[in-house]
């Protein structure tokens, strides 16, 4: 399980593009940060407690119509080899009408695709939501041709997290 947590944080934090300062500019305006210790995740500040931020990304995912293909909880992960981390969980999501356009245009993105999620509750108990910046996962997979759904997965993925955080 050890390994697995691993994997899925470097999944999330690993990519070879540098953000744009307009590009962060923007996202920060929206009420968005670029998490500069961890290049190209979008960080959304939650105005909730863990719990009911999780309940609100997952009604605000279901209500965009998308498919929730997994909800892993890292903490109890941690539990289960007795150690200790504060509440993180990771929502994998999709939709094969989105999804597949892109895999069509570069397969291995199938290494990043479903959509991912993260919310989570730091050690002074403040929570976030964070997702991969999608420009720049577009840019790191050459796929220059797909700016319309870049844009809608983009702005669902800010929705969502505005939705889930916002008061």
């Amino acid at each position: 399980m050890k390994i697995f947590a691993t994997v899925c944080a470097l999944l999330m934090i690993c990519t070879a593009c540098a953000a744009t300062s307009t590009e962060h500019s923007t996202l920060e305006k929206a009420g968005h940060k670029a998490n500069h210790k961890a290049p190209h995740i979008i960080t959304t500040q939650s105005h909730f407690d863990f719990e009911t931020t999780l309940a609100k990304a997952k009604d605000a995912i279901d209500r965009r119509g998308f498919k929730t293909f997994a909800v892993i909880d890292h903490a109890a992960g941690a539990a289960s080899i007795e150690a200790e981390l504060p509440p993180t969980t990771l929502i994998i999501f999709g939709n094969p009408k989105g999804g597949t356009p892109l895999m069509q245009a570069n397969q291995n993105l199938g290494l990043r695709l479903p959509l991912k999620l993260l919310v989570i509750e730091d050690a002074d108990g403040n929570v976030s939501v964070n997702y991969t910046d999608m420009a720049h996962l577009f840019h790191e997979y050459d796929i220059v041709e797909l700016t319309g759904p870049l844009g809608k997965i983009s702005g669902a993925l800010a929705a969502i997290a505005n939705e889930a955080s916002a008061k």
